[in-house]
């Protein structure tokens, strides 16, 4: 029996049709998978169904019922339970008071709860996952990937029959990853709904019953994922087949561009150079130091950082504006802009990276977290620096970007450029790395060359309580 029906579901933005004439069907304690392309209309469709967007035309039902959502507050009555990719926190407050603020009424008013009750039931969950999160600290003082697990953690302690979990394993270690695998499959067992958006390909094959897959706001294809192969996954999610660059041939002689401060490690030209790590364990440092040492010696540098939204965007900006404020001395003279010259750069870097709507005027926030992350990474090299601070670049990027952000990077270091890849998906360390090193605990382990660990290896160094014996190279 279907539990959630999309029927001939379209949603338009004005002349932008994000969703278009879209039917989906998923059972009751099935965990289905919606996969795409950034843009293809997932989290558009998740929006309508927790009542943040509502349909343009069509309808959604709910246990074979009606269900036109108002608001969020509606889909909590209705135990849907949203887990976004971008943390919905008040940084002010502490992870504990984030708990009780999830269970608020309509009227935004604080219901009473039992403190220590709540309490003890988020130590469950976090004894169940082995996470640690000082739910006494405020959240701003949390690490990210502390963050990303008090969403899950939220999310979870309001009971719902629906959840929907949205890239819940950008930040967490493979062990972590893996246990988190294994928790919705018993939310499977215990009866729950469960819809998974992740471009882990890997990870949906794992735990699927069902695979639905979008591209450009159609339904391509629905099916059993035992149908599935993750090559097949990946050619109808893009239209074609993905192929990843195997040519990794560096220079025997490569000149030194910089020191690491504060150990003994020199970086490369020519290299791309990973730092793995549980975020929260010192990449932050790393970076700040990094980015000093390279201003100091006038050593012209990119910077995509490990928090656009905080750190390198403006949401209520459009994307050319964007652009003026990164590179303002290629397009302002004597306080005038070019502003003909700014919005056809924009227009090129925009169509050559596939951002998606293609529209200069539109402020940031209209666009998807994906399409916002493809433009910061083209904004970024548009101008050829000589060292790339690469902090999670394809993070919530699908993968047709992804393998367009790597060949990228690839190519950007073949031309005596030093790429410094911070992290957190081993993979995308391992495949582009050609040393690394490990973060714990504000430490720097290896350096490590291409092919020295496996990622199981890199992830209980990255979550062990004492490294002893591995090699260390500096402290942060």
């Amino acid at each position: 029996m279907n539990y959630i029906e999309f029927r001939n579901i379209t949603k338009s933005f004005g002349e932008f049709v994000a969703c278009h004439d879209v039917s989906i069907s998923i059972k009751k304690s099935e965990v289905h998978s919606i996969i795409g392309e950034n843009g293809a209309g997932k989290s558009t469709l998740m929006k309508m169904l927790g009542g943040i967007e509502p349909a343009t035309s069509g309808d959604i039902f709910l246990n074979q019922k009606v269900y036109k959502p108002n608001s969020a507050q509606d889909a909590f009555k209705n135990k849907i339970a949203f887990i976004h990719q971008h943390f919905v926190l008040a940084e002010q407050l502490t992870g504990l008071e984030n708990i009780l603020l999830s269970f608020s009424s309509g009227s935004f008013s604080l219901k009473i709860k039992n403190t220590s009750e709540v309490l003890a039931a988020a130590n469950k969950i976090l004894s169940r996952f082995n996470w640690k999160i000082e739910l006494s600290k405020p959240v701003s003082q949390l690490s990210v990937g502390e963050q990303q697990r008090l969403e899950i953690l939220k999310a979870l302690l309001q009971e719902p029959e629906i959840i929907i979990f949205d890239e819940p394993t950008a930040v967490l270690t493979p062990q972590e990853s893996e246990e988190l695998m294994q928790f919705i499959l018993q939310l499977k067992r215990e009866n729950k709904t469960i819809i998974l958006i992740s471009h882990k390909l890997n990870e949906i094959k794992s735990v699927s019953d069902s695979i639905s897959v979008l591209r450009l706001g159609r339904l391509i294809q629905s099916s059993p994922a035992r149908e599935l192969s993750i090559e097949n996954m990946a050619e109808l999610m893009i239209g074609r087949q993905v192929v990843k660059n195997t040519n990794f041939t560096r220079p025997t002689e490569r000149e030194v561009l910089i020191k690491i401060p504060n150990s003994d490690i020199s970086l490369f030209q020519s290299e791309i150079f990973g730092v793995a790590g549980i975020e929260g364990n010192g990449q932050s440092a790393l970076i700040a130091s990094l980015l000093k040492e390279m201003s100091d010696r006038q050593i012209k540098y990119g910077d995509i950082t490990e928090d656009r939204i905080k750190l390198s965007v403006f949401e209520n900006m459009n994307l050319w504006e964007h652009m003026l404020l990164k590179h303002k001395n290629e397009f302002l003279s004597k306080g005038l802009i070019f502003e003909s010259r700014l919005r056809k750069v924009t227009e090129d870097l925009v169509k050559n990276w596939d951002v998606r709507p293609v529209d200069i005027d539109k402020p940031l926030s209209e666009f998807s977290g994906g399409n916002q992350q493809k433009f910061v990474v083209g904004r970024e090299l548009w101008n050829h620096p000589d060292a790339l601070l690469a902090a999670h670049p394809t993070r919530g990027v699908d993968l047709g970007a992804q393998e367009n952000i790597h060949n990228s990077l690839l190519e950007f270091s073949k031309q005596k450029k030093t790429v410094v890849l911070v992290s957190s998906d081993l993979n995308e360390v391992l495949y582009l790395s050609d040393r690394f090193v490990i973060l714990n605990k504000n430490k720097i382990y290896g350096p490590f060359n291409r092919g020295e660990l496996n990622e199981q290896q890199i992830g209980l160094i990255m979550a062990a309580d004492n490294n002893d014996g591995i090699r260390l190279a500096g402290q942060l």
